[in-house]
């Protein structure tokens, strides 16, 4: 819901609308402006969201023996500061930054071509676009989410992205950067596909009353 809140009011901003020839009005973005407020909306999500994501993590985990989610955060704070809880926010920015970006892309292509081509209904048109867009921008981004994984769950092994990149392509060799793509693949264009769907369908409601 916020990555979705701060999308459309990006999107909102950066559109142009032109008068189609049913005269009704369609908005418009650039392949650029799908790319930066795919990215811009998902970067700045990502920073609210990092405390969370970084306590999730770290408390699933089988290297920690927390009790409680208090316990955890208490740990964390008292190991590493403030800036524990965006442990990790720099490679989760690098990866979800340009997933979000390439996924708007891929999706808004993708459904382009699917309503250029083929006589299908806009629901399943949208939910085809997203899981390709997902699949796509996975295998693109897989690397950037092993590493922020890492950094997570042993910050004091890594200093940063680029160190725990190169180390562990050091010592596990470059496919240990895809480690996990098959599932991550699977999640992400099931949930992605749907989300946008359902994303859509609200906008479109939404315009129908407005235009009412």
């Amino acid at each position: 819901a916020l990555y979705f809140g701060m999308l459309n009011q990006l999107r909102r901003a950066t559109s142009t609308t032109t008068l189609g020839s049913d005269g009704k009005t369609k908005t418009n973005l650039s392949n650029t402006a799908n790319l930066a407020t795919g990215a811009a909306a998902r970067a700045l999500a990502g920073f609210v969201m990092s405390p969370v994501t970084v306590l999730k993590v770290r408390y699933e985990s089988s290297l920690y023996a927390y009790t409680s989610l208090s316990s955890a955060a208490k740990d964390i704070f008292k190991t590493n500061g403030a800036k524990g809880f965006f442990a990790g926010f720099g490679a989760t920015a690098v990866r979800d930054a340009p997933y979000a970006g390439l996924y708007v892309l891929f999706y808004e292509q993708s459904k382009a071509s699917l309503f250029g081509h083929l006589d299908i209904a806009a629901p399943i048109a949208n939910f085809g676009s997203g899981v390709l867009a997902a699949a796509a921008a996975t295998a693109v981004t897989n690397p950037f989410d092993a590493v922020k994984t890492r950094l997570q769950l042993q910050p004091e092994k890594y200093r940063n992205a680029v160190s725990a990149a190169k180390k562990m392509i050091t010592e596990e060799g470059a496919m240990c950067l895809f480690d996990g793509l098959g599932i991550r693949m699977a999640r992400k264009a099931i949930s992605s596909a749907l989300a946008w769907t359902v994303y859509e369908e609200l906008i479109r409601r939404a315009e129908s009353k407005i235009a009412m």
